[in-house]
């Protein structure tokens, strides 16, 4: 079989990523309150636009966020792409659990590898990735619980990458 050539990875660590974040906050003061009012939540929207991946405490805005982060971002593919193409997108680290959309569709993704074969969800022209990431409720914690706090244990939330987009040929089968 005679195999064009395959074109390079693409990183998309550092592209421009859309991120929106429902930040979990309790809904009362902490350290007063018992039963049903101690367990409510409030939710607040933070929206942004990041020129790259990291993790939320190195953002301002999110040092101290914990919650659900939905990620965003595009990737063009040449005109000449097609359904005999493959890709492999890579993640790399993650925190915590998540899951992958690609052009609105929910892809089966390996949690420990943060990997999956994507080249059936992909199209020529603009594609959509949409990683959305939940956290445990630790960095909340550490700003407003004193044991939490003094253990010192702030985790590096979100997408971190590295992102990249791997095309591979796959040649007919006959």
């Amino acid at each position: 079989t005679e195999v064009r050539s395959v074109p390079a990875p693409l990183d998309l660590t550092k592209a421009k990523w859309q991120l929106s974040v429902e930040d979990w906050q309790p809904a009362n003061p902490y350290d007063t309150t018992f039963g049903a009012a101690a367990a409510e939540t409030r939710k607040t929207q933070i929206e942004m636009t990041l020129d790259g991946l990291k993790a939320w405490p190195e953002i301002p805005q999110l040092q101290n966020v914990s919650g659900l982060g939905t990620y965003t971002t595009t990737v063009d593919l040449p005109a000449g792409w097609s359904s005999a193409n493959g890709a492999v997108l890579s993640l790399g680290e993650v925190f915590d659990t998540f899951t992958l959309t690609v052009n609105g569709q929910a892809v089966p993704i390996e949690q420990l590898a943060a990997a999956a074969d994507i080249g059936r969800y992909l199209k020529a022209g603009r594609n959509s990735i949409t990683v959305r990431v939940a956290t445990t409720l630790n960095n909340r914690l550490a700003k407003i619980d004193e044991g939490v706090r003094n253990r010192g244990l702030v985790q590096p939330y979100g997408l971190v990458g590295p992102v990249v987009l791997t095309p591979q040929i796959q040649p007919p089968v006959w």
